[in-house]
């Protein structure tokens, strides 16, 4: 009983013991941390040179003067070469009563929009015919007119002493074939010389010639005959389609004999009266030197 009552005894000391070690508890000395100083980081500035941008230099565009040509207008058509046709007019019985074969042409002056003159050349082509309603047969004046597209020329003969051209009449239209840019586009005009004394000679004859002759109208208008041979008046006595005797003109044989005539007489004359100067002053000086002797 003893033992038991030590036993408790003892147990319960344990007991105590051992609940005021729970209740203490270990006590663990406090771990002080030596406070970690770190050096500041000094970072150097980091200096960049100024970037200076090395100027772009453009070199200059040079753009070429864009020249504009000159606007022009258009210039009349070159004419074809003139044709020498033949032309017969006959009478109401189908006889023959003139005959004309010629190179014809009118030579127009006109103006343009712009007012300036511009040349045209109306050529009487081979389309060109005998209009017998503005042709005549008469005794003493026969006309001969010819039509060639919306021209109309007229030729009067007269005959008296001789046989003669007292007349001439053109009509055409500034059409913009032949007047490109006239300034009376359309206009229908007529122009003339009816106090002609041209290509005379005696009935039963023709004139003949080979060079141009131009005929003024008027209105700047010229009309150029070349390479002509006609006859107004034909009588019986002369064969269908065919001429009398030539009359020819003076340019086609004298002219061209006169000119280089009359030059080679000029030049003798010179030549004589410097050799008659030369010999004057010739004799002059030598009188001036014996008189001084």
């Amino acid at each position: 009983m003893k033992w038991f009552v030590v036993l408790v005894a003892v147990w319960a000391l344990a007991t105590l013991a051992a609940g005021q070690e729970s209740s203490t508890g270990t006590s663990h000395v406090p771990t002080t941390h030596a406070p970690t100083t770190h050096a500041p980081t000094t970072h150097a500035p980091t200096t960049h040179a100024p970037t200076t941008p090395a100027p772009t230099t453009h070199a200059p565009t040079t753009h070429a003067p864009t020249t504009l040509a000159p606007t022009t207008t258009a210039a009349p058509p070159t004419p074809p070469a003139t044709p020498v046709n033949k032309y017969v007019l006959r009478d109401a019985d189908n006889q023959t009563c003139m005959m004309v074969t010629a190179a014809l042409q009118l030579k127009v002056s006109y103006l343009t929009k712009d007012s300036k003159w511009r040349d045209a050349v109306l050529v009487l082509d081979n389309t060109t015919t005998v209009d017998p309603a503005n042709s005549s047969c008469g005794h003493s004046e026969q006309t001969l007119a010819l039509r060639c597209g919306t021209s109309l020329l007229s030729l009067t003969f007269t005959k008296n002493e001789t046989n003669f051209l007292s007349g001439i009449v053109a009509e055409y239209v500034l059409d913009t074939m032949h007047f490109p840019d006239a300034q009376h586009q359309g206009e229908l005009v007529k122009v003339g010389n009816e106090s002609l004394h041209l290509f005379g000679v005696e009935q039963g004859r023709s004139y003949l010639c080979g060079a141009d002759s131009p005929v003024p109208l008027g209105g700047n208008t010229t009309l150029d005959v070349l390479n002509v041979q006609l006859q107004a008046f034909v009588n019986a006595t002369v064969q269908p389609e065919g001429f009398g005797s030539a009359v020819h003109c003076v340019q086609n044989n004298d002219i061209s004999n006169i000119v280089p005539i009359a030059v080679g007489s000029a030049l003798a004359a010179l030549v004589v009266i410097v050799l008659l100067a030369y010999l004057v002053g010739r004799s002059r000086s030598r009188q001036k030197g014996y008189q001084s002797v």
